[in-house]
Parts: structure tokens; C-alpha cells; sequence
């Protein structure tokens, strides 16, 4: 568990909103080096990195585990007087989470800010329960115009800091779980293997742009033209108030296997029976149509690839307190240890 945390803590420290991801390809390169799994690391200029595992054995087939390495956040439309940034969101975000929230600002320097909040003495009449907008929000970096001017311009990223904080139990709060959180989950599973003993090879595909659509895991997959794949993501973990069919994914059960038609269901199929006959809890659930992953990029990306899908649970997602029960993310990283082993 504790490499777990350390793959986690590390991730989750890189830039990369969607769309600026190479902000993180040096530090990411950098670290992944240092874990010695790879026998080849790559980049791709849609903003994906990926590390492939070779098993030594002629013709093996390709396995693909996807997460993605791009994280919501905001690009700067406006600067303006009094140290004050306009943005825009990129990514999906609820205006009232991020009043009095930190943020980094990415500029030539990474520049601190904090979201400016009308304090409620100051709001007019009815102000209060009319809905927000995030563009209608500044952040305040406390800077003159002129200095601020120095280190940002339009078109520049932010995103939340992450802190992680140990709460109760195994219980992690921090930010860009979604979907760093995956990505080291996948990696902690790639280090239970040893590759002299695999019959495939193995590739980890840490994919851009999933937050803005799927243009990482579309191109890469297509590049590394796999024979199957697994794609991890995060999915909402129930909390009181939330929708009646939320009630069958709870945080500490397990990941979620989907079935859907976005995914493949005989290596669904194949992906349950080994958790079972490894011990390996999860869970399940069913989705119409899109997932809202990289499932569906991926599945139909050259040939069509067959695909399943198992995800975390997560509370308080796309905000910078986010939080995972850690026995859920390990047990994930079980699961595609022993489905890759088993192949």
C-alpha cells in the first residue's frame, strides 16, 4: 500500500490540464524512469505519455491499461486590474465549489491564487440562490498589473493544488485523482508482475485530453494498436442525497466493473471470473450507452479493440478535495495484475 501512496503523491504533483499535459511529460518521465518497468517510453503531440513492458516473447500479444493523465482546471481569458484573472473552465466544474478555493496559476512562474468570494454581508437581495457561473468568477493573485502581466497571459492554465491529507483509515483526500489516481493504480499493478513470466506484452497509456474528448486515448490506442484493453477511471462513490441507483458503488467495496456497450463484455466476463477466483472484491454496474471514459474511444479506436472498464470510487469529484478509499484503488491495481498475469 505505501508504493501505492508514493506512485499517487508523486502523480498528482504534475501540471497538465487538458490541453497543456506536456507540462508534465519531464517530471512524469523523470519518475517513471526511476521504477525501471518500461522497456520503452513515448510521448505522442496530443499530449499522451506511455511506457510499454515487454515480456520477451516473439509475436506476443499487446495489452493496454488506459488512464488518463489530464486533469480539469481553468485557461485565463482576461487580466485585469488589481492582480485579478478572468478564466474559463476546461472540464466540467459546479461554480459554487470553488469560491475561497486555492489555485496555481501556470504561468512563467506558478503564481498562487485564490478564487475572489463576495462575502455574504456584501451580496444583494436573492444573489445567494442564483445559480453561478464559473465564468463569472475571478481568480486574486494579490499582484499589480504590471507584475502579474510579467508572468501570465491569456491562454494561460490553472488548476487546483494537491495536498493529500491521510484521513480515517485507509481514506486519501487531495486533488487530480481524477484520473492521476488510475494512473498510478495501473503502474502499482504493473510492479506485482514480473515480465520474464508474462505471455503479452504490456503497455500503460497515461492519455490526454479524456476531460475534453478522448483525443489521447483515441490516437495513442491507435498508434499502440493493442490486442485488448483495460481503462481505468473514477466513478462517482455514493454519498447521502445522491441518486437511489448510486447506492450499488460505495467507496471500500472494490472497483467498479461496467457493462455496457462500450465496453466488451466477454472480457468483462473473463475480467470478473478472475477477481473471483482471486478474491479480489468489486463491484458492478450497467451504462446504456457512453461511459463517459476512455472506453469509448478506446473500443473503436483502429480495428476496434475489446475493452473493459473498472473504476474507483470517488467522493467529491473535480473539486481539490476529492476522496478515495485507497483499499479500493489497491485492489484495482490487484485486478490488473491478475487479469494481465492470467493471459
Amino acid at each position: 500500500m505505501e508504493q501505492l501512496y508514493t506512485l499517487v503523491e508523486n502523480f498528482t504533483t504534475y501540471p497538465g490540464v487538458s490541453g497543456f499535459e506536456d507540462m508534465a511529460f519531464d517530471d512524469l518521465k523523470k519518475y517513471v524512469e526511476t521504477l525501471d518497468l518500461f522497456d520503452e517510453i513515448g510521448t505522442t503531440p496530443v499530449g499522451s505519455f506511455y511506457g510499454i513492458m515487454r515480456c520477451g516473447k516473439e509475436n506476443a500479444p499487446l495489452i493496454l491499461c488506459d488512464a488518463h493523465l489530464d486533469t480539469v482546471g481553468f485557461v485565463v481569458t482576461e487580466i485585469c486590474e488589481g492582480g485579478f484573472l478572468r478564466i474559463a473552465p476546461v472540464g466540467g466544474f459546479a461554480a459554487k465549489i470553488l469560491p475561497s478555493s486555492e489555485v496555481n496559476v501556470y504561468g512563467k512562474k506558478t503564481i498562487v491564487g485564490v478564487f475572489a468570494s463576495k462575502p455574504p454581508h456584501l451580496q444583494e437581495a436573492g444573489e445567494s440562490e442564483r445559480k453561478m457561473e464559473v465564468t463569472e468568477l475571478f481568480i486574486d493573485t494579490g499582484l499589480r498589473l504590471e507584475e502579474l502581466k510579467k508572468y501570465v497571459r491569456v491562454g494561460t492554465s490553472a488548476g487546483f493544488p494537491c495536498k493529500l491529507s491521510k484521513l480515517l483509515g485507509e481514506n486519501l483526500a487531495g486533488a487530480g485523482f481524477d484520473d492521476r489516481l488510475c494512473g498510478a493504480s495501473i503502474v502499482r499493478g504493473l510492479m506485482m508482475l514480473d515480465k520474464k513470466e508474462l505471455n503479452v506484452d504490456v503497455a500503460f497509456q497515461f492519455s490526454g485530453g479524456e476531460e475534453i474528448g478522448y483525443k489521447g486515448a483515441m490516437t495513442t490506442a491507435y498508434k499502440l494498436n493493442p490486442d485488448k484493453a483495460i481503462v481505468i477511471d473514477v466513478t462517482h462513490a455514493f454519498v447521502p442525497g445522491a441518486p437511489k441507483p448510486r447506492e450499488s458503488v460505495r467507496a471500500g467495496k472494490g472497483g467498479d466493473i461496467c457493462f455496457s456497450p462500450q465496453t466488451n463484455r466477454a472480457f468483462t466476463k473473463y475480467a470478473i471470473a478472475v477477481a473471483e477466483k482471486e478474491g479480489i472484491p468489486y463491484q458492478l454496474s450497467a451504462s446504456p450507452g457512453r461511459t463517459g471514459t476512455n472506453s469509448n474511444a478506446v473500443q473503436t479506436a483502429g480495428n476496434g479493440i475489446p475493452t473493459f472498464l473498472v473504476s474507483i470510487p470517488l467522493k467529491n469529484m473535480h473539486t481539490m478535495s476529492e476522496i478515495v478509499d485507497m483499499n479500493d484503488a489497491y485492489n484495482v491495481s490487484r485486478l490488473v495484475a491478475a487479469v494481465i498475469k492470467s493471459m
